[in-house]
């Protein structure tokens, strides 16, 4: 593993965003992308040194939410394998693909700002309004 060491002018990132990316790894690292390990196990090692028992009373509802965030990431992981795979599909099921994973999105930024608002570590994530809504 590379001891990279990231410049303190690098922006830091939200709890949400670091669980976030981290749902996203495991499953690339399940499905044998061995170069997310790196990250991951930076990722690992900064939490670990974070004194998470400092930034929340709600242990059961950060849990649960950090599941939540996890399935939807696992939903729109599913949705977006028929593109990885190239498989052939209608513009029809192509659409439907778009709005499910732009709606599961919709849910995935709900879970990371109410991690970040049960931690107070990070910000409120916005995103812009969809023209086909």
């Amino acid at each position: 593993m590379n001891n990279h060491k990231l410049p303190n002018s690098m922006p830091k990132q939200s709890l949400g965003d670091v669980v976030d990316k981290l749902t996203t790894l495991t499953r690339k690292i399940y499905f044998g992308e061995e170069d997310a390990i790196e990250e991951l196990n930076y990722l690992i090692k900064h939490l670990d040194s974070l004194p998470l028992d400092k930034y929340t009373q709600r242990w059961g509802k950060l849990i649960v939410t950090l599941i939540r965030l996890s399935q939807i990431n696992f939903e729109v992981w599913n949705r977006e394998n028929a593109f990885r795979r190239g498989e052939s599909l209608s513009a029809e099921e192509v659409k439907k693909i778009a709005i499910e994973v732009r709606d599961l999105n919709e849910r995935r930024v709900h879970y990371k700002n109410e991690i970040n608002k049960l931690t107070g570590l990070g910000f409120r994530e916005f995103k812009v309004r969809h023209r086909s809504r």
